[in-house]
Order: structure tokens, then C-alpha cells, then sequence
């Protein structure tokens, strides 16, 4: 992909048929629906993968998919430190595919295409080297990274201010992205009963140059096809057309007689206020937004493209979130038990506008002038949805020999008519043999774990307003030369869709050896999808329309293997 883009990350495989199959990330307790983008890695302390259903249970309908947990830095309560990390580091593209020689391609032409070999006579002799196209699109390229981060505390009061600056030019000419963050996070105790974490995250990126997705108009593809037995160029100064193979226009056209540059500005952060109410009593509430607004232009040079175009985009989302948390913890003898009840509520809301044009009068100002355009279209979008979420969980530890967890979560989304609400149980066990006391002696095995566990993970993931009817406008003359507007059913309405549920069995085992120095993780999974939101297209002479339908079953089933170990480990090293 081009730089800036967001990795595609799938846990577990593939579970949805239609819908994105992505984890839910969540930042600090907070969920993000844009992702990790705007985070700079350097303002991560760790990273924590969910994918069993007892574990993903917590968060609903939303980790269907798997959850990525980030915990990102905080404050010191020793001292001052003051971090500058500063590094530059290259990139090449490796082991691309092998394509034909010049002149073996200006052979194949004449054997198996019948071109005139007279008018290939250059490139079958060797006098015009021809056009290698890949050496034309890729380069090196180059990263730059700087971050400044400032941490102070004391037992009662801690911070963490960090600054960060990325420039990436990409392995594909014209190719650019850049990113500006900053981070400020506070952590205070006010009174015996009250701790206060506010959290706020800032970052803008810009971005520039042509798309790299999976389709006939990506750059590599045209160039890995294209004929190396033309001139790049014509006399004229307009992009050459490959005379005998491929119909795209040429790769160096997208990536440098277009201009697509894209920017997006986020906010994201969050106040927790945490209540000591009793001995092993507390209640957290915890109250946070994800803001992000995309701006996206875009020009095309008929020179490059044969016609001249223009667009501009908008889309602004926010996500607000509040969860409060109920929590009892005690222990007595070697039993240890933990209580949560949570109650949850999230609202989205997403805009968009966009105007384009072709055919520009003056292709000078580029993408700014819409009125240059001779044909212009806009367009606007709105939607919202909210979720309400409510969860029950125990937890019971013996001895750190026997844990028992039992969660079960109820998600109601506005995304559905008529059954709005999903109810989803989850059990885990674990048992810790090498805390049995015929172990005491296996001096061999330093930890001996097994787990078991069983859930069902509901997902909402359809667009709003998709479960409701919608209708079409449409000209017709009825042979005549006057039109008359009518009215097609777009949309069935689907009122008792509901959610998509995935069933998840999962058994471990974990070892450990030499004082677990090193260690061996075995998973085996089994999840199956049940009520599959699948999109689904009615006959032509029923409209053609599409619609949602819970009909379909997914299953994956999978082995996992873990192995680390730390082979070095000193007082100053590890």
C-alpha cells in the first residue's frame, strides 16, 4: 500500500462474509474506530491480542473479530526523564516478479502477435534498450522519525508529554506521507477516594500520491504489464499507450500527471474518575471521544488521462463513549473472587460531502476550481448509530491452581428494527498443575497450564439504516418524448435481521521450562458463524435490488503455537 495506510490485521481468520473482518482496537479502555491511526508507536508500552471468546466476551458485539488491546505510556512517579529518539531508515522493493527481457518480449510479439519484425528491429538487436517499467515507478525510499517525550511524578501525581514527527517517501515515485502528533496524559490521586487519568491525543497527517489497491488501474500491476518495445513518451508530451498488450493508460500517467493528496486531522481521549466507595469496592467511570475529519483531492491532466477531471472530499466522524464499571474484589483463605458489572453506551455519527468534475477548462489551478469543470455532480451522506451494552462477570481464583470466569453481555444497536437486542454467554477454566503438590518435585516443568473456554461473540457490522425499505427515483417516457418520474423499491425492508453470531471453543496448554526462560504455547480453536449477515441480490424481475439476510455459516479451525524464550538474562541484559 502507499504510505499512511492502515495495516489490515485478521485474527483467527476470516469470520464475516460481507463485513470487514478487522479487529476492534482499543486504546487505553477506549474503543477506536479509526483504528491505530494517529498513535504514534512510540507512544505505545504494550500490546495485548484477545482471541478467545471468554476473553473478547468483555466487549461484545464489537470483538467478533478479535480485540487488540494498547496500553500507551504514562507518567513516572520517579523523577524526570526527558527521551529524544531520532532515526532515518531506508526501504527497496524485493523480489518482485520476473518479467520478460526487451527483446524477448519484441520476439514474442512477432511469433505469436504477427508485428512486423522490421518494426521491432531495435529491440530485437539490442540498439534501443527498451523500457524496463518497473525501474520507472519504484525508487528508494526514505523514513525520518523524531519523538521528544517528557515524563515527572511523585506518588500522587504523574505526566507524560510526548511530540513526534514522521516523514515516510515511499518506494513508488510520488509517493508521500507525513504525521504530526502529540500526546498528554495525567494521572493523579486527589483523595483517598478519588483517582483522576485524563488522556488526549492530537495527530495530523498529510499524504500524497496515486492508490495501490487491487484492481486494474495499481501502478505495479500496469507496469508489470506494460510492453517494454515503446517510448514512454509520445512526440507531443502526453504519456505513450501500450501499442500491443495492456488497454490501461501508462504507470508513469497515474503517478505523475494526476495529483491526489489526502489529509486527516484526529482527536481522541478520555477522563477516567475511579471511586475507592469501600474496602474492595470501586466504580469507574470512564468517558471518552475519537474525533477524526478526512479531507481528500484529487486532479487528473488530460495529457495524462486523455480527459481532464477534479474531486474533493469530506468526511468528519465522532465517537462518544461512556463506560461505567462496578467492581467488588475480595479474598479470604486462598479463594479469591472478583464481581464486574458494566454499563455501557456509544453513539457514531458520520458526514460527508464530495463534489467532482471532468472536462476542466483550465487545468492550472488544478483540483481547486470546481466551476472549471464542464459536467460537476455532489454528493452528501449522513448516518448515526448507537449501541447500549450491559455485562455481568465472575471471577474465581483457588490458590492460583483453579480460575473460573463466567461473563454474560446484552448489546442492543440501532442498526436493527425489530430485534434490536443480543445476548451473548461466555465460560472459561483454567488449571494450574504445577500448583498441585505432586508437582512440587518436577523440577523440570516450571509451569503447567490448561485452559478451556466456550463463548458466542454477536456482530452488528451492517450500515445503518440498512434493515429499513428504501425507494428509488426513475425516468420513464412510456414511448413518448416527455419523461415521467417514478418510484422503485431500492431496498427491501428487513425488519427482523439480527445479529450474526460467532461460536468459539477454545482449549490451550502453557509450559514453561528453566524458570520459565523458556516458553511453549499451544492453542487449538474452533469457531463457527452462525446467522451470517449476508448481502443478497434479488432476481431482475424482482427489481435487482440488494438486501441483508441472516443466511450463511462460516468455520475456521486452527492450531496455535507460541514458543519464546529468553536466552540471555542478567542483571544488566536480557
Amino acid at each position: 500500500g502507499r504510505p499512511g495506510n492502515a495495516a489490515s490485521v485478521n485474527i483467527r481468520g476470516v469470520n464475516s462474509i460481507n463485513k470487514s473482518n478487522d479487529p476492534l482496537y482499543v486504546v487505553d479502555g477506549i474503543v477506536r474506530e479509526s483504528g491505530l491511526d494517529g498513535i504514534s508507536p512510540e507512544d505505545i508500552q504494550s500490546m495485548q491480542v484477545l482471541k478467545d471468546a471468554s476473553s473478547t466476551a468483555i466487549y461484545g458485539a464489537r470483538g467478533a473479530n478479535g480485540v487488540v488491546l494498547v496500553t500507551t505510556k504514562q507518567g513516572r512517579s520517579s523523577g524526570t526523564q526527558v527521551v529524544f529518539d531520532a532515526n532515518v531508515g531506508i526501504s527497496n522493493a524485493y523480489n518482485m516478479p520476473e518479467v520478460m527481457s526487451t527483446r524477448a518480449y519484441a520476439q514474442a510479439l512477432v511469433d505469436y502477435k504477427g508485428v512486423d519484425r522490421a518494426q521491432l528491429e531495435g529491440y530485437l538487436n539490442g540498439t534501443n534498450p527498451g523500457v524496463d517499467w518497473l525501474d520507472e515507478v519504484l525508487r528508494t525510499g526514505v523514513t525520518q522519525n523524531y519523538k521528544l517525550a517528557i515524563s515527572k511524578g511523585n506518588e500522587d501525581t504523574q505526566f507524560y508529554v510526548s511530540g513526534n514527527y514522521m516523514q515516510h517517501q515511499g518506494v513508488i515515485e510520488n509517493t508521500k506521507f507525513e504525521r504530526y502528533s502529540a500526546k498528554m496524559n495525567v494521572h493523579s490521586k486527589l483523595f483517598s477516594w478519588l483517582e483522576m487519568t485524563a488522556d488526549l491525543n492530537l495527530s495530523q497527517g498529510k499524504g500524497k500520491g496515486a492508490g495501490f489497491n487491487q484492481n486494474q488501474w495499481n501502478p505495479i500491476w500496469i507496469a508489470l504489464n506494460y510492453s517494454p518495445t515503446m517510448e514512454p513518451r509520445a512526440e507531443n508530451g502526453s504519456y505513450s499507450l501500450d501499442p500491443y498488450n495492456c488497454i490501461q493508460r501508462s504507470p508513469l500517467a497515474y503517478l505523475n500527471g494526476t495529483q491526489n493528496d489526502r489529509q486527516k486531522s484526529s482527536v481522541s481521549g478520555h477522563i477516567d474518575l475511579k471511586f475507592n466507595i469501600a474496602e474492595g469496592l470501586t466504580f469507574t467511570t470512564t468517558n471518552g471521544v475519537d474525533y477524526a475529519d478526512r479531507k481528500s483531492y484529487s486532479f487528473g491532466s488530460s495529457k495524462a488521462m486523455g480527459a481532464s477531471s477534479m474531486s474533493n472530499s469530506n468526511v468528519y466522524s465522532m465517537l462518544l463513549q461512556s463506560t461505567n464499571n462496578l467492581t467488588y474484589a475480595h479474598n479470604w483463605g486462598g479463594h479469591s473472587l472478583t464481581a464486574t458489572g458494566v454499563w455501557e453506551a456509544t453513539s457514531y455519527e458520520r458526514r460527508s460531502m464530495a463534489i467532482n468534475g471532468n472536462d476542466l477548462a483550465n487545468e492550472s489551478v488544478g483540483y481547486w476550481d470546481v466551476q472549471n469543470a464542464a459536467t460537476r455532480n455532489a454528493s452528501n451522506s449522513y448516518s448515526k448509530w448507537t449501541l447500549l451494552s450491559g455485562v455481568a462477570r465472575v471471577m474465581y481464583n483457588y490458590s492460583d491452581r483453579y480460575m473460573l470466569t463466567a461473563t454474560f453481555r446484552a448489546d442492543g444497536s440501532s442498526r436493527f428494527t425489530n430485534k434490536k437486542w443480543g445476548y451473548f454467554p461466555s465460560i472459561a477454566a483454567a488449571w494450574t498443575v504445577t500448583q498441585e503438590e505432586f508437582m512440587k518435585d518436577v523440577k523440570a516443568i516450571s509451569n503447567l497450564k490448561i485452559r478451556a473456554s466456550y463463548g458466542i461473540i454477536g456482530n452488528q457490522d451492517i450500515d445503518p439504516y440498512s434493515t429499513l425499505g428504501t425507494m428509488s427515483s426513475m425516468a420513464f417516457n412510456y414511448g413518448t418524448g416527455t419523461n415521467f418520474t417514478g418510484y422503485w423499491s431500492n431496498t427491501p425492508a428487513t425488519p427482523d435481521l439480527t445479529w450474526e453470531k460467532v461460536k468459539q471453543f477454545d482449549l490451550g496448554i502453557d509450559l514453561g521450562f528453566l524458570e520459565n526462560r523458556l516458553s511453549l504455547s499451544v492453542d487449538y480453536f474452533s469457531k463457527k458463524t452462525t446467522d451470517a449477515l449476508l448481502l443478497k441480490t434479488a432476481p431482475d424481475y424482482q427489481g435487482g435490488s440488494t438486501y441483508w439476510v441472516n443466511a450463511g455459516e462460516v468455520s475456521n479451525k486452527g492450531v496455535g503455537v507460541t514458543l519464546s524464550a529468553r536466552i540471555i538474562q542478567t542483571r544488566d541484559l536480557s
